[in-house]
């Protein structure tokens, strides 16, 4: 291989191997090791069809979408519900949507993978455009590419595209995620074309760079305002004639470009809440439901962002401990418990949540030391250009250090500056390490440690996310793993209850009787247990040919308004089983008593829905009823079905028996502890 051609080829190689590994674990983490291309994050598909019913509503020639789709997330103003994310997923949607409507609300899952790809490119052009203006002053050095730089390179890759919190949002494919998954390389590629324009200041550079402005305000608002105030910042800088590089009119180009973007985005939010940026929390289906919510509103003076909230979301993405290593399979979590007020600050709603310094820790400090290699005086013209999309990846993250809303995913808004920062600080250690070349290579084995740790973090947190959220046989499998690979230290989260959980610790579990339920605590105080799996409840029942009209209330459901299953009867010598709860009555088919009579009503709990599926033979399909209810703080905890005892004299006058039957031991339970 020519001399000319093998810095280009270790660049290749460098690249392909270090988006492969860090594609690697996205894409697992997507697919939650499995081979289904449109999961959603939750078996009913919440929140996994808000961009697919945004897109739809575009094609009707409307803004809102159909009342009542979007649940708790929806904001109704004048009778219309609209929907607060900005519509760049749902654009992307649209000529899918308008070919078949088969992949409604099945589309996240792709739109995530895709959205990997943009990020996998920009990133890696951006920190080998940073890599070689940081050696400018050094034209040898900028063009090539050693070996040992190659791997250090490679590295940088592997970790920026796999070990950050990207890799977590992938666990779960929805809105909340989405809009990260699209955002942060949308921001990322902003930096990249940032940087282009103040290398050469053309029309197609300037023309990328708005165009990267437009779909990063309209994907997520506060990424989007901090790119498009720095854009007009580097038109301003070239207007000054202090950047050289190009002719000072073609600022007012890249000034357009950043008040253009910035336009589009403020018109849109106008269109729906008549605000610039924000959207009326009070109009919030979930403010009408949660008392916490307005509580916070209340104590914040109609919002729940503000300088107050400051030292919290600091304290939260920055603490050092933000970590948690447990000797039991996923060995990496969370911290136990989520984060709390700091002085005096009142917090709408709050998560378990990893922090920055724990989950990326080697991009931190790269980021840090950062600051004084371009920001000391006298540096080179190329690192006062790498000043810029600094500051707007830190202004990025704005938006969540001032919000009273704490979670886990917030901390994808530092990815774009640590990356930045960490491509930055790469390129300086790589220059000084070339001229000790033992010390470089000694060097790349503790970083491959750290990058390996950090990717296997994000994912090891992203497989119990997953399980969380999805439940059903996602957490089924997640136990059983726990079970599989650390018997011990899960015989120590176990414990026997026979009434439904309450208090306990993070990760316990509780089977409760005779294997008729397991629980897992999340730790989290919107909803501390979820269930695991549950025990089938089955009645058998023998109906006479001449049994008189008469109801029997068989079961009842323990939700705040209690709800009942019915065996009904008339003079045909027919019966059917009817279904009530709070919030409707579900009648089954009229079946005829034929002889012998026989009956079966089943109540099959399906987590992964939150809902128990009741069926009857005959009389097929009946209906679902809530296996969870939530408090006046909405914090959501288990129900029970409760069979309920019967007279034996009133049956008898009935020609009617009832026995209840012992359904088969749930798989997961039989197993766990033992």
């Amino acid at each position: 291989m020519s001399a000319d051609r093998a810095p280009r080829f270790r660049r290749g190689v460098a690249t392909g191997a270090g988006v492969a590994v860090g594609a690697t674990a996205y894409l697992l983490t997507l697919l939650n090791y499995g081979a289904d291309l449109t999961r959603t994050a939750m078996g009913i598909g919440y929140a996994s069809n808000f961009f697919d019913l945004q897109a739809r509503a575009f094609m009707d020639g409307r803004l809102s979408v159909p009342p009542g789709s979007l649940g708790i997330e929806g904001f109704v103003i004048d009778g219309r519900e609209y929907m607060y994310f900005p519509p760049f997923p749902a654009l992307l949607r649209m000529p899918v949507l308008f070919t078949t409507d088969e992949f409604d609300g099945r589309l996240t899952l792709l739109s995530m993978a895709l959205a990997f790809v943009l990020m996998a490119v920009m990133t890696s052009r951006l920190v080998w455009l940073v890599r070689d203006l940081m050696n400018v002053q050094h034209p040898q050095a900028q063009r090539e590419v050693t070996r040992l730089e190659a791997v250090s390179m490679g590295l940088l890759i592997a970790l920026v595209t796999g070990g950050t919190t990207l890799t977590f949002d992938a666990a779960d494919p929805w809105a909340y995620h989405e809009v990260y998954a699209w955002s942060i390389p949308l921001v990322i590629g902003s930096m990249y074309w940032m940087l282009r324009v103040l290398q050469r200041p053309d029309r197609v550079n300037i023309g990328w760079l708005g165009g990267f402005a437009v779909a990063t305000i309209l994907t997520r608002t506060t990424g989007g305002w901090a790119v498009c105030l720095v854009t007009v910042c580097i038109g301003l800088w070239l207007l000054s004639g202090r950047v050289g590089t190009g002719p000072r009119r073609t600022g007012w180009w890249v000034i357009a470009a950043g008040l253009g973007a910035l336009a589009v985005g403020i018109a849109y939010n106008w269109a729906k809440f008549r605000h610039p940026y924000l959207f009326p929390l009070e109009d919030q289906v979930w403010t009408s439901l949660n008392e916490r919510r307005q509580e916070a509103l209340d104590v914040n003076g109609g919002t729940i962002t503000g300088p107050q909230f400051f030292t919290t979301s600091f304290t939260a993405y920055f603490r050092p401990d933000g970590i948690r290593f447990v000797d039991y399979f996923p060995w990496v979590t969370l911290p136990a418990a989520p984060p709390v007020g700091i002085d005096g600050a009142f917090v709408d709603q709050s998560y378990r949540t990893g922090s920055v310094t724990a989950f990326m820790p080697w991009l931190l400090l790269l980021t840090v030391a950062a600051v004084p290699l371009l920001f000391r005086p006298g540096v080179d013209a190329a690192r006062r250009w790498l000043r810029a999309p600094l500051v707007a990846g830190v202004l990025v993250t704005a938006g969540v250090m001032a919000y009273g809303y704490l979670a886990n995913r917030y901390t994808s808004e530092f990815v774009p500056a640590l990356v930045l920062g960490a491509a930055v600080s790469t390129a300086a250690l790589n220059h000084w390490l070339a001229l000790r070349p033992r010390l470089f290579a000694g060097a790349l084995v503790p970083l491959t440690a750290i990058v390996i740790t950090s990717i296997g973090a994000q994912m090891l947190v992203g497989f119990t996310e997953a399980a969380y959220t999805a439940r059903g046989p996602a957490l089924q499998r997640y136990v059983a793993l726990q079970d599989r690979f650390t018997p011990g230290g899960q015989a120590d989260l176990i414990t026997a209850s026979e009434g439904l959980p309450s208090g306990g610790t993070t990760d316990d579990l509780i089977v409760r009787g005779d294997c008729d339920a397991v629980y897992l605590n999340t730790g989290d105080t919107s909803q501390p247990w979820i269930p695991v799996e549950h025990r089938s409840i089955v009645w058998n029942i023998t109906i006479s040919s001449d049994t008189p009209p008469t109801d029997v209330r068989l079961g009842r459901i323990e939700t705040d308004e209690p709800g009942y299953l019915w065996l009904t009867t008339d003079t045909r010598g027919r019966a059917r089983f009817v279904l009530e709860t709070d919030e409707l009555v579900s009648t089954g088919y009229w079946f005829d008593v034929l002889p012998p009579g026989e009956a079966r009503l089943g109540v099959r709990d399906n987590s992964d829905l939150g809902y128990a599926q009741v069926s009857s033979t005959p009389g097929g399909f009946l209906g679902f009823l809530r296996s969870f209810d939530y408090d006046e703080s909405w914090v959501g905890s288990s129900v029970d079905i409760i069979p309920l005892p019967q007279s034996e004299r009133r049956l008898a006058k009935a020609g009617i028996s009832v026995d209840l039957e012992r359904g088969l031991d749930p798989s997961v339970c039989g197993t766990v502890g033992r």
